[in-house]
């Protein structure tokens, strides 16, 4: 049983919700924030004892951020961990999607997040520092057709905590991200752009993705994937781009 305050965000549904579930049974403390306050309240019941907050809250919404972090550290005294997971993805030709599709793609998956953590990070200072964990995607390390927002978002905030790692690391605020591949949950319904076409590949499902995450939590490796497929996928995209071009273009064509 650690103790240890965790700040959550997505956590009504998918990865976040399977991730709060495994955090509370390891005896973390949560504070769960999600758009829907009766999905999170009965979340909330349902992973009694466990202490948890609930925070309805729009992570885009102007000051939300600040006020977010400010009623945790009201309630629990402190923030040990900030989890970065809620996202939104876009389908479709990326030169013919919707800029008002793109920024809100970009105020998601990138601003709120970044938002939070400049919320977070100087209670983690007045603490004597912290861990920040963002799941990312493995398309954010290489995109593919028909995701160029979505990939491009997860990119900016994989590059700006790279900043941010060297910056405070003399402050003990720590960051990992965590780089799932495809995950059986609702994310493609309530993606923005074209319809999605039903994928050809299964995933893993959520589940495994949240113990993977607590096990990043525990352990703070720099990059983590899933899978041995999401590394290779990685791996083999960075040492041979114009072959996984081919292959890319050939799966989605």
């Amino acid at each position: 049983m650690t103790g240890k305050v965790v700040l959550l965000t997505g956590a009504s549904q998918g990865i976040g919700r399977a991730a709060a579930e495994i955090f509370a049974a390891a005896g973390y403390r949560l504070a769960l924030v999600a758009r829907n306050g009766e999905t999170l309240a009965a979340l909330a019941e349902n992973l009694a004892p466990a202490q948890v907050l609930s925070l309805p809250a729009d992570i885009t919404a102007p000051n939300a951020p600040r006020e977010i972090v400010a009623r945790t550290v009201e309630h629990f005294g402190t923030v040990d961990i900030l989890i970065n997971n809620a996202g939104i993805g876009v389908y479709g030709k990326t030169h013919t999607a919707s800029p008002a599709d793109l920024a809100q793609v970009m105020a998601v998956n990138f601003f709120a997040p970044v938002q939070l953590m400049q919320a977070v990070i100087p209670h983690m200072q007045a603490h004597g520092g912290g861990l920040i964990i963002n799941v990312s995607s493995i398309i954010g390390k290489r995109a593919t057709p028909l995701a160029g927002g979505y990939c491009a978002s997860k990119a900016a905030l994989e590059h700006i905590v790279e900043s941010m790692r060297v910056e405070l690391a003399a402050e003990n605020i720590r960051f990992s991200t965590l780089y799932p591949g495809v995950t059986r949950t609702d994310f493609a319904a309530h993606t923005l752009g074209e319809p999605q076409r039903a994928g050809r590949v299964q995933g893993v499902s959520a589940e495994r993705v949240a113990r993977k995450l607590l096990k990043v939590a525990k352990k703070e490796p720099r990059d983590a994937y899933v899978t041995l497929f999401d590394r290779v996928f990685v791996t083999g995209s960075h040492l041979f781009p114009s072959l996984f071009d081919w292959l890319l273009a050939r799966y989605f064509g």
